[in-house]
């Protein structure tokens, strides 16, 4: 039997690669399919086992989401889904502009011109025309039923419905219709030029 202590005391020198793949777990794989290791037991400038370590950069790896990262390496569950599409005018100086629109769909429309006006359809003075109520809205007259037929002996100017009150007027009867002459007649409606005076 050999005694070994009379060996005298050495060190085993072991490559720097071979003592890292001993001294680390083996969670990865370089590009070259050799044992790699995690990005801080990666060795700066190492050329020898490991030409390339596998850099995990965390982030969102669906290329569906709005915060896809090409870069990332180990997605890190942070991806939001896209938008969804809503299509309308996306101008802000369109009369018709939609602040929710994330597609403009060509429908904006320039501002119509400033007509100041009554715009209540309500009013007696409302135009059509106008784009801006002035405040000049008039309410309508209220209903006064009435004869409103200017040729009736009932009429009534202020009349604004019509209720068949309306009493067909007197006939014509000719005569003088001069209080001063002396064959006035007071039940002549036309003046036939006949007074004598």
């Amino acid at each position: 039997m050999q005694n070994y202590n009379k060996w005298p005391l050495s060190f085993v020198v072991i490559p720097c690669a071979l003592m890292l793949s001993l001294a680390f777990p083996i969670n990865a794989r370089a590009k070259n399919d050799s044992p790699a290791i995690t990005n801080d037991q990666c060795p700066a400038g190492d050329s020898g086992v490991y030409p390339s370590c596998v850099v995990t950069v965390p982030g969102c790896t669906n290329p569906g989401a709005v915060n896809f990262n090409l870069n990332a390496t180990a997605d890190d569950g942070s991806c939001v889904s896209s938008v969804p599409m809503v299509a309308g005018c996306t101008n802000p100086g369109g009369v018709n502009y939609n602040p929710s629109a994330t597609s403009d769909d060509g429908s904006c429309r320039s501002a119509l011109p400033v007509v100041a006006g009554c715009a209540n359809p309500g009013a007696v003075n409302y135009s059509p025309n106008a784009t801006v109520d002035d405040g000049s809205c008039k309410s309508p007259l209220p209903a006064i039923s009435s004869c409103t037929n200017p040729g009736a002996k009932n009429y009534n100017p202020k009349g604004t419905v019509d209720d068949g009150s309306c009493k067909s007027a007197v006939p014509a009867v000719n005569g003088c219709t001069n209080p001063g002459a002396k064959n006035y007649n007071p039940n002549a409606t036309v003046d036939d030029g006949s007074c004598t005076p």
